[in-house]
Parts: C-alpha cells; sequence; structure tokens
C-alpha cells in the first residue's frame, strides 16, 4: 500500500472514530431526553433508533471500500454517513433545545465530524488515480 494511503486510511481511521463517538453520544441523550428536544416525539426516537445504526454501518462499509481501494464506491459511503453529523443543526429549526452545555456542544461536534467527511471525500476525489499495471498482450507464438 502506498504511504499517502496508509495516512489517509489513518486520518480517516481518525474522523470516523470522533464521528461515531460524538454522534453516539449525542443520538442516545436525544433519545433519553426526547422531551428536552424542541420538535421531537414518538416518531422522532423510532427514527433515532433506525437511522444512528443504520448509517454508522454505512459508514463503516465505507470505510472497508476505501481500505479496499474501491475510492469511487467508499466516497458514497461515507457521503451517506456524513449526514449522521450534517443533519444535528436541525434542532435548531424548532427552538433551541434546553439540555446542558456538554450535549449542546455535541450537536456542534456531529456537524464539525460531518463536515470533516465531506472535506475528506472531496480531497480523496481530487486525488490522482492509483496507478494500476496494465496486463500484458498475449504472446503469439510464431509458427
Amino acid at each position: 500500500m502506498q504511504p499517502y494511503r496508509q495516512r489517509s486510511l489513518a486520518v480517516l481511521r481518525v474522523i470516523l472514530a470522533f464521528s461515531i463517538l460524538s454522534t453516539a453520544g449525542h443520538y442516545s441523550h436525544n433519545f433519553v431526553e426526547m422531551d428536552s428536544y424542541p420538535g421531537g416525539g414518538p416518531v422522532i426516537q423510532v427514527l433515532i433508533v433506525l437511522s444512528w445504526p443504520l448509517l454508522t454501518a454505512i459508514g463503516l462499509y465505507g470505510y472497508r471500500l476505501y481500505k479496499q481501494g474501491r475510492l469511487r464506491d467508499a466516497h458514497v459511503h461515507l457521503l451517506i454517513y456524513s449526514l449522521t453529523g450534517l443533519i444535528t443543526p436541525l434542532h435548531f429549526v424548532y427552538g433551541s433545545p434546553d439540555i446542558a452545555p456538554f450535549w449542546y456542544a455535541t450537536i456542534f461536534t456531529d456537524f464539525l465530524a460531518g463536515a470533516w467527511i465531506v472535506a475528506f471525500v472531496a480531497w480523496s476525489a481530487s486525488r490522482p488515480a492509483p496507478l494500476r499495471p496494465h496486463p500484458s498482450p498475449p504472446v503469439r507464438s510464431r509458427g
């Protein structure tokens, strides 16, 4: 594996770990303290239970694809996963949540993580494609 690919995998691991920790905390708190978040309710709780694990699995699969060198597919999966963080500021559409400062901060750390994933994908997609050796043409016998 090329050195820049090893570094990019390490960076992606750190971003994903940060994102998973931040969103796990935020989504869990949102689920448990639904009444503290404006616009919440049972439907939102069901969406949390379904969306966070699904989107996180998509993100982890994106990492796996990236590791395998399937960059285009990885980029698509990572961009889908970035939604876990990018959508959290939508809480403010309904008003300001009445939550402790730590939990309030996770709204912003989630968004930051989602933005870092988008930035990583943009950077990765702008890199030149890795060179792949061309197969040798078949040797024809003369005779």
